[in-house]
């Protein structure tokens, strides 16, 4: 078991005043603190980038500077990047190509979303001109995207194509009876997912929780799993593989 290493949050919104997460500096410590405490060792902010929208991508770098500057303040071994949670519409790569969107960690990974009740054949259509642009696409909160949570043969192909899977940690908290949290330990075991993100917004509704869901998922599922989830794929994007 490798839980010493420390673990990587791919999803929050930490960085204060820039969406619907963190509200203030005070609260961008609280919820790095507490990240801390659930063995967070890097996390990469991922304030929203939704359509048409007029990003100042240096005042969001210099937010996450100073927010990696108040996590090294906490321990010196906690880190903060920075990324965007990307809401797909056609024309992603050339924003990125303009500076309209920031990838994750400088990397060529980048978090996108799509509406719950989108159709399949526009995730994977969209997911496929990023993978064919040459850019490692991971879908945020798959859980949430209907088409494709409920069928494992569009998981299988969307994974097959390149693209890499995010769950929230809080999806994973479900009891015994839980049909969620018992699909998507499924498609873990199966090595379909390849990210946790708490998809923290707060302290109290959507905190950064990621210690809890470990522990859950150690003993519903094979060590060997579970490591792989939290530790090689890791590599892969801070060192951009």
């Amino acid at each position: 078991m490798m839980k010493q290493i420390g673990y990587l949050d791919i999803h929050s919104h930490i960085l204060p005043g820039i969406d619907d997460g963190s509200r203030n500096w005070e609260m961008t410590l609280q919820m790095l603190t507490a990240a801390y405490g659930q063995g967070v060792r890097q996390i990469v902010a991922t304030p929203h980038n939704y359509p048409n929208d007029t990003q100042d991508n240096q005042k969001i770098l210099d937010l996450a500077k100073k927010a990696d500057g108040l996590a090294k303040q906490i321990a010196p071994d906690f880190e903060v990047f920075c990324g965007n949670e990307v809401f797909y519409r056609r024309g992603i790569v050339e924003e990125i190509e303009k500076g309209h969107i920031l990838t994750m960690a400088k990397s060529r990974h980048l978090l996108v979303e799509f509406y719950p009740n989108e159709q399949y054949g526009k995730v994977y259509q969209g997911l496929k001109e990023l993978v064919e642009e040459g850019y490692d696409p991971i879908l945020a909160h798959m859980e949430r995207v209907h088409a494709v949570f409920e069928q494992e043969s569009n998981v299988r192909e969307l994974v097959k194509m390149g693209v890499l899977l995010q769950v929230n940690t809080g999806s994973l908290m479900g009891g015994a009876f839980d049909r969620r949290s018992a699909r998507l330990r499924k498609y873990i075991e199966a090595n379909l997912i390849h990210f946790l993100g708490s998809d923290c917004h707060n302290l109290k509704e959507r905190p950064p929780m990621m210690k809890n869901c470990v522990e859950k998922l150690y003993k519903k599922l094979p060590e060997a799993c579970v490591d792989r989830l939290l530790y090689e794929n890791r590599q892969s994007l801070l060192k951009d593989k």
